[in-house]
């Protein structure tokens, strides 16, 4: 199962007209609920959960 994390900054959009996108894999996340706050590599903005975690 994956999750996947995008960039809340509506002006950001380095691959052209998408947003930036971050997909990990929760196999390799020891606790989903317990993931540290991450940030776009582009223009440092908090990066949302795109999806619920099951």
């Amino acid at each position: 199962m994956e999750i996947k994390y995008t960039c809340i900054n509506p002006e950001c959009k380095p691959d052209g007209d998408d947003p930036f996108v971050l997909t990990l894999n929760l196999d390799n996340v020891m606790d989903e609920k317990n993931i540290a706050q991450m940030y776009c590599p582009h223009c440092k903005s908090e990066l949302k959960p795109m999806e619920p975690v099951e």
